[in-house]
């Protein structure tokens, strides 16, 4: 169940009237309304930003603009530009003319983009209609995955913070009707991404215009390539990282309310197209679920650092653990990393004809992740434990390194599982995400004791884990989790 009831719901007036007017001050929406500022200050934070051509302030330096210097592909964009409005993406440049190419095939020639740039001057598509200043900057390299889920144009990731915590996050994937922009209405895709794991979960776009605007509707697969893939389940890489990029953009602005917007570019990694003093509430629809109820979690709490502001934003946001917050409550504290005891397989020694069952125990650090759902131990763990022949009997089996989707993943269990888990102590199979891959991974039943409480549970076994164990939310009912300190 998810948290979208009308009173979860954050309306554009109690946006504006509790969250943007009393935390975002004007100095602070003036940097994030220039874009040209906004890459200024965000390069003294060691934040990477689009490289610029050319800066055109006025029709004079137009009208002695070099485009033999102009690349084959780049993008236009007004300083000032509210909602995407004004932004062009230009995809190649059709040979032995000076005319470039859009993502949906169409071409403008240099005279068009002239009188574009000029309709960027004159301010059309800046607040007020004020006079701006057009900025022609690099197209960035989409890396995988998210390349292959969108139309030619970039996609790319808002998230957005409010004291200190990321509380949402979407991905905007261009389509052939948005023209390679990640502009919503123009008819971009909306993926809502879980703020804890980074994996992506629900998907809608904007329906055609008719008798109602601003309609959405709920799809699950892409549209407009060749072969349309399934939008939920994509892994998107570095999550953590995406979300210490944007909280430092909250601090290098001091934007109190922010929604940022990155992009993954080929060779250099996370890239911030700009920071936003007013992010639109389309997000809630993607994510299901309603912003209003997660800013009020977060409101007036001491965050102590981009990594607390994290930790609080995965804890309270991520996966299932909104339902579990009450259930919890007044119940046994646990830390982070916790230390735990994991019992061994049963030993049966017949020593003097006497049958003898040993069970033996050791101490590990345990990480508590209430994003995933079931609980992970390492390989070297579980062979310690007593498991060394189910991890060589697992690694003979031909089993696919990767698969493309979840779905794919399932399809293989539901096939070859039964016959995989009738051997050794494999209890069921699993599909996981390793290194931004989906994998299939054994699962085994195994005994630990936590807290003084002495519990048997599913562990899937992985080497893509920090600690030898990692304890999922599937057994975390009943603790409160202290997010501010580890075990001495």
């Amino acid at each position: 169940m998810h948290r979208n009831s009308i009173k979860d719901i954050l309306g554009l007036n109690r946006r504006n009237q509790e969250y943007i007017r009393p935390y975002n001050s004007l100095s602070a929406k003036m940097i994030a309304d220039n874009k040209i500022l906004t890459k200024r200050i965000l390069r003294k934070e060691e934040v990477n930003t689009s490289d610029v051509y050319k800066l055109i302030r006025n029709k004079k330096q137009l009208e002695y603009l070099d485009w033999d210097s102009l690349p084959k592909s780049f993008v236009i964009k007004p300083n000032k530009g509210t909602g995407g409005n004004g932004i062009i993406v230009f995809y190649g440049k059709k040979k032995g003319q000076n005319a470039w190419i859009r993502p949906n095939g169409k071409t403008m020639t240099q005279r068009d983009i002239i009188l574009h740039i000029e309709n960027i001057l004159e301010g059309r598509f800046s607040m007020g209609s004020k006079k701006d200043i057009a900025i022609i900057e690099e197209r960035v390299k989409i890396a995988p995955p998210l390349k292959q889920y969108s139309y030619k144009g970039v996609p790319d990731i808002r998230i957005i913070c409010f004291n200190g915590v990321p509380i949402m996050a979407m991905t905007r994937l261009p389509t052939k009707r948005s023209n390679g922009t990640g502009n919503l209405h123009a008819g971009a895709i909306c993926t809502g991404i879980d703020i804890s794991t980074g994996i992506t979960t629900f998907s809608m776009h904007m329906k055609t215009k008719g008798l109602m605007s601003d309609t959405y509707e709920m799809i699950d697969k892409t549209i407009d390539l060749k072969e349309n893939k399934v939008l939920s389940g994509i892994q998107i890489p570095n999550w953590d990282n995406l979300l210490t990029i944007a909280l430092k953009c909250q601090r290098a602005t001091k934007l109190g309310y922010i929604g940022v917007d990155i992009t993954i570019d080929q060779d250099k990694g996370p890239i911030v197209f700009e920071v936003n003093a007013r992010p639109g509430l389309g997000i809630q629809v993607a994510n299901q679920a309603g912003l209003r109820w997660r800013l009020e979690k977060v409101k007036g709490l001491e965050v102590k650092s981009i990594k607390h502001g994290i930790r609080i934003g995965k804890n309270l946001f991520g996966g299932e653990i909104e339902e579990s917050i009450e259930s919890i409550s007044g119940r046994k504290v646990i830390n982070i990393v916790e230390k735990v005891y994991v019992y061994h397989k049963p030993k049966i020694s017949n020593r003097k004809k006497k049958t003898k069952i040993k069970i033996d125990k050791e101490s590990t650090k345990a990480f508590i992740d209430t994003g995933v759902l079931t609980t992970r131990i390492s390989t070297r763990l579980s062979n310690r434990i007593g498991h060394t022949d189910t991890n060589k009997y697992f690694k003979q089996l031909e089993i696919p390194q990767h698969f493309q989707t979840f779905k794919d993943a399932q399809e293989y269990i539901d096939i070859h599982g039964q016959k995989i888990v009738t051997s050794l102590d494999i209890i069921r199979l699993a599909k996981i995400v390793e290194d931004g891959q989906i994998v299939i991974r054994p699962v085994i039943n195994i005994e630990i004791k936590i807290s003084e409480d002495k519990k048997e549970l599913e562990a899937v076994i992985t080497d893509d884990i920090p600690y030898p164990l990692i304890i999922g939310r599937a057994e975390l009912t009943g603790y409160l989790i202290d997010t501010s300190a580890t075990f001495k």
